[in-house]
């Protein structure tokens, strides 16, 4: 008996595209394309901007974002009252500002007032198969951007460093919940990175089509850790980090009925290629040489910076400065006359702590810590600074009258407008149980101290 191949039926139907979206599906999508598409190139956080080289995707972030923070920062000024450093614009490092809250909530008005516009004046239409395409593609690639740029910062260990001599010296309950969390992840180097690589993989699975929905679930459980962190140990990422679970939930939208049916139902599903393949040939050809534009450029610009980076830091831990440590700031002057450093907060800065990899933490009059670039020059005997509470890095002459002194003098356009800074070396301990205890298959008890 022959059977005959072309008469079995398939298990799974094929996909048929459809052709009509009920009215709630299509209201839901004018409104989600509007505000993601919004957030993700306007929030000015991390956006596909930043992918083109030589400082134009910089330049584009900044036009892009500039309507709905200057926006934010105008309300802020007149209906909400703000005052202080929350009431103007400024570089944080983070997202979490009252301003920021502000801009989201512009986002948000506009992408409610375009999808009601949208939907009076496009009455039409039955469907978006097309444009979903080219929306979900922006948001996976935003998304693949996102998670290749911090999984790296971590597959190369630079976003959490190792516990600083600011934090080992530092009572543990004056410590901040998100500097015990930085702390915890920095403190192993195998953990971040494997967190890094885990963060990578999402990111360049959710690039490629065929593997579009395993790179979404991924980064979606990734985001929704990610999510948990920011708001149970109050990191000033929670905005941005939500926007990113939300992206990940829209690009699995299609797939979600199909993954009930597949995992909880048992059933077979039935795949989404109509809602998600344009009707025409080149559209796939376009997504993919984006795709493979932005993948180029983020594994590059990756690897060469942050890996640069980490070869640095490696580097100065393994020959630290002899100027690491503790510094006490015992006078800052200017012509005779108090200048002091000032912090975010407009409080003067009482210690420096020069750490092993190269970074540097400052501590101002309320014990509150900021984080801080430095670079010592020994040829030169200069010391630069940079921080986000400064306006720019400053360079210092050092001058060390004995090894428990340091004189810095403001050199450059900066002699006349900061102050010269006389530093103390704070005696630190030589051994920190917290570092040294290392890995144990074997205990009997647990060790707590």
């Amino acid at each position: 008996m022959t059977l005959d191949p072309s008469a079995a039926q398939p298990l799974v139907p094929e996909p048929v595209p459809p052709a009509r979206w009920t009215f709630a599906t299509r209201l839901a999508f004018r409104f989600g394309f509007c505000y993601l598409m919004i957030y993700a190139l306007c929030c000015g956080n991390a956006t596909l901007w930043e992918v083109i080289p030589f400082h134009v995707g910089e330049h584009m972030e900044d036009w892009s974002s500039w309507p709905f923070f200057h926006g934010a920062q105008w309300l802020g000024q007149h209906l909400f009252h703000l005052s202080g450093v929350g009431a103007k614009l400024h570089s944080t490092g983070s997202g979490d500002t009252a301003l920021n809250w502000i801009a989201v909530g512009i986002m948000l008005s506009v992408a409610i007032v375009a999808a009601l516009l949208w939907s009076i004046l496009d009455r039409r239409s039955t469907a978006y198969s097309r444009l979903f395409f080219w929306f979900r593609l922006i948001l996976r690639l935003t998304l693949g951007y996102a998670m290749l740029n911090y999984g790296f910062a971590k597959l190369f260990p630079l976003q959490m460093a190792p516990p600083s001599l600011a934090v080992l010296n530092e009572p543990l309950g004056n410590t901040s919940p998100m500097t015990m969390l930085w702390t915890l992840i920095g403190l192993n180097r195998v953990y971040e990175m494997i967190c890094g690589a885990a963060e990578v993989t999402g990111g360049v699975l959710i690039l490629f089509r065929r593997t579009t929905l395993l790179g979404a679930l991924l980064t979606a459980f990734l985001t929704t850790n990610v999510v948990l962190y920011n708001f149970c140990f109050d990191v000033p990422v929670k905005i941005y980090a939500a926007h990113l679970l939300l992206m990940s939930i829209a690009v699995l939208a299609p797939d979600m009925r199909g993954l009930w049916n597949y995992f909880i139902l048992h059933k077979p599903c039935i795949p989404v290629y109509g809602w998600t393949k344009p009707a025409r040939r080149y559209g796939l050809r376009v997504e993919t040489v984006i795709t493979a534009v932005v993948l180029l450029l983020v594994a590059t610009q990756g690897a060469v910076v942050l890996y640069g980076g980490y070869r640095q830091q490696v580097a100065s831990e393994r020959r630290p400065s002899p100027y690491t440590g503790q510094w006490h700031v015992d006078s800052a002057t200017l012509n005779g006359q108090p200048k002091p450093l000032l912090t975010g907060d407009g409080l003067p800065m009482t210690d420096i702590f020069l750490e092993p990899s190269g970074r540097a933490m400052l501590r101002d009059s309320a014990t509150v810590l900021w984080r801080a670039g430095v670079h010592i020059d020994e040829k030169t005997h200069t010391l630069r600074i940079g921080s986000e509470i400064l306006d720019h890095p400053i360079v210092y002459a050092m001058a060390q009258p004995d090894p428990a002194r340091i004189i810095l003098t403001p050199t450059g356009s900066d002699a006349n407008s900061a102050g010269t800074i006389t530093l103390t070396r704070v005696p630190l301990p030589t051994h920190y149980p917290l570092l040294e205890r290392g890995f144990h298959f074997v205990n009997e008890w647990g060790l707590e101290r």
